[in-house]
């Protein structure tokens, strides 16, 4: 089977060892005790892409290799982690380095980026074959994992601090500098502007759902004059930005101003490691439960949409997950229609599985919980917020449904297709062609990235269950909903399964190279 995972991180949890070794595997079995508030902790633990697994497809593979370097909040909130490790291996996650990460005595970009990171795949050519223009010139070899690289936040690219306050800001010049270092050795194909805390070059998404949440929760406003700066650096270097992590108001600043020609040398918008939110944005509020104020930001108990107008058979359908981390619909179409291409994460979260409703009444909403910035609330005009649904549960996933299905196979799967169809529907509803619409979707994984997998893919051996299992119920899966059996026939599924798992992010990489 040839694959392609527009990102990943193949060595990320072997490099906070104390002396990393990139052929070591991190297993569950590493852990002791563990509290109730990471539940999820083995699984997350457990998840892999390392190359001894991608070398077992004997196929053509083609990965996107994120380059990322931990920030300050990120490394004081894993140490603690450490004692949940037994003690035999607790070397696995050195005390040393993440205490210096947080204090930056270990440099972000010339310590753990170009080093620790990047150094390693350079210094492991027997396993990694890094691509060049050249390389598509011949068939790619079939012996090694062919990898491109990303990188994930541009707080990756500074040494002088690795956090921001209202004190300390991501300089522009340091950014685009280091990035051109990193250009003498590599290409990069695309650049997240922002990760899991604050930046002074655009307000980020939540995404960090641990004990001690307050460092993570956005407090920002859209795209600040530096991160334009940033982006103009960006496209001049004919990198892509990728909009994961990017908040709402963030990504429609950033195409907005593409749409007004505010931007010289525009490439295409990626977002590699991709969730719906099932909805359009003028509908969101309608989802949400509950909202109060905490931590200075707006806490949001966020209902999971379900379309009924699909007359999808209930109980056992999927919802989406609607954090505003997500893809609103309108987002889906611009990318596609301005020749960019989207990853689908495999990380049961974003894609709307729920693990815990307990407490709640069976025939309540399943909630997401979600922190928004109270500056873009104001500025995105968003009404007076009530503490109700507006919606009938006809359109949200109940508790009693989420309770009832986890351990069902196919629940887990319907997750990842609920997200194919999506995807197909908006395309149609734009007036984009099914024949265009499913050249610009691929997989991006997001393994090693600390995500909490599906029980059906708990690693990347299991892309193949994954590809297989697709194949032979994807059709069935929208032609039980009204809407899609319009035109489910389409899409020939034969050629959509080489597309979507090898096909659109080779040829998308290649024309970028």
């Amino acid at each position: 089977m040839k694959y392609f995972d527009f990102h990943c991180h193949p060595i990320l949890k072997q490099l906070f060892s104390d002396e990393p070794n990139i052929d070591s595997f991190i297993s569950k079995n590493d852990l002791g005790a563990i509290p109730d508030w990471c539940s999820e902790l083995r699984n997350v633990v457990q998840t892999q892409t390392n190359h001894s697994q991608l070398a077992e497809f004997k196929d053509e593979v083609v990965v996107g290799a994120t380059l990322y370097s931990v920030e300050k909040y990120v490394a004081e909130v894993v140490n603690p982690l450490r004692k949940n490790l037994k003690k035999e291996a607790q070397f696995k996650l050195s005390q040393t380095l993440l205490k210096s990460i947080a204090d930056n005595t270990y440099k972000p970009f010339s310590g753990f980026l170009m080093e620790r990171t990047l150094g390693e795949y350079l210094r492991a050519s027997s396993s990694y074959n890094i691509l060049t223009k050249n390389s598509f010139n011949n068939p790619l070899p079939k012996n090694k994992v062919n990898i491109f690289f990303t990188i994930e936040g541009c707080h990756s690219l500074v040494d002088e601090n690795n956090y921001c306050d209202a004190t300390h800001t991501y300089k522009p010049a340091e950014i685009l500098s280091n990035l051109d270092k990193v250009l003498e050795k590599v290409n990069i194909l695309s650049i997240n502007l922002t990760h899991l805390q604050q930046s002074s070059l655009c307000n980020h998404a939540f995404g960090m759902q641990v004990a001690n949440i307050e460092p993570f929760v956005p407090k920002g406003n859209g795209l600040e004059n530096d991160g334009k700066e940033v982006v103009q650096g960006i496209f001049d270097r004919k990198i892509c930005v990728d909009v994961k992590h990017m908040s709402y108001k963030s990504r429609k600043d950033l195409m907005n101003k593409i749409d007004a020609g505010e931007f010289n040398g525009v490439q295409p918008v990626v977002c590699t490691h991709a969730g719906f939110t099932g909805i359009t944005f003028k509908d969101w509020t309608k989802f949400i439960d509950f909202k109060t104020e905490k931590h200075g930001t707006w806490s949001l108990d966020i209902a999971k949409p379900i379309n009924a107008k699909s007359n999808p058979m209930r109980p056992g359908f999927p919802g989406f997950n609607a954090s505003s981390i997500n893809l609103f619909d309108e987002e889906i179409a611009w990318i596609v229609k301005n020749k960019g291409v989207i990853g689908i994460s495999l990380d049961k979260r974003i894609l709307g599985f729920s693990n815990d409703n307990s407490g709640s009444n069976p025939d309540d909403a399943a909630l997401d919980k979600e922190y928004f910035s109270k500056a873009e609330w104001d500025s995105l005009g968003l009404k007076k917020p009530v503490n109700r649904l507006e919606v009938s549960d006809d359109y949200y996933l109940t508790v009693k449904e989420a309770e009832d299905s986890p351990g069902d196979e196919y629940f887990q799967y319907s997750h990842f297709f609920n997200h194919l169809k999506h995807y197909f529907q908006v395309c149609v509803n734009n007036g984009i062609s099914i024949e265009t619409a499913q050249k610009h979707i691929t997989i991006g994984t997001d393994y090693d990235g600390l995500i909490s997998p599906f029980g059906v893919t708990p690693t990347v051996k299991d892309i193949f269950k994954l590809r297989n299992y697709t194949s032979l119920h994807f059709r069935n899966f929208l032609e039980d909903l009204s809407d899609a059996k319009i035109w489910s026939d389409q899409i020939n599924m034969d050629v959509f399964m080489e597309n979507l798992f090898y096909r659109n992010g080779y040829n998308f990489i290649k024309s970028r190279f």
